[in-house]
């Protein structure tokens, strides 16, 4: 992994299935955008929630892509679906960098 990014969104009580869908076609995007290495997505039937790991060619990528994400009105489609909205989101975020060799 070059530079891994991790972000959680918990779905509202009975959303898991429309926000799974909102993923299906959101990520087709995502992984098409320049810098975008891989995403892997799961999900915690538990707490409602899914975690996505993103591995990024540069962490200045990841930036790019989530202010065209937010750019383009993904707060919009998100916060009727999310626990906490879109806002939540940003606040789960955690921009890790590479891979020590520890």
């Amino acid at each position: 992994m070059k530079n891994l990014v991790i972000a959680e969104f918990k779905a509202q009580p009975g959303k898991a299935e429309e926000l799974t869908n909102i993923f299906n076609e959101a990520l087709v995007d995502t992984r098409a955008f320049n810098g975008c290495l891989s995403i892997d997505l799961y999900y915690e039937e538990k707490t409602n929630t899914f975690t996505m790991l993103e591995n990024w060619e540069s962490l200045d990528h990841y930036e790019k892509y989530l202010q065209w994400r937010i750019d383009t009105g993904i707060q919009e489609v998100m916060d009727p679906v999310l626990e906490g909205g879109w806002d939540g989101v940003v606040s789960s975020i955690k921009r890790l960098g590479p891979k020590t060799d520890i």
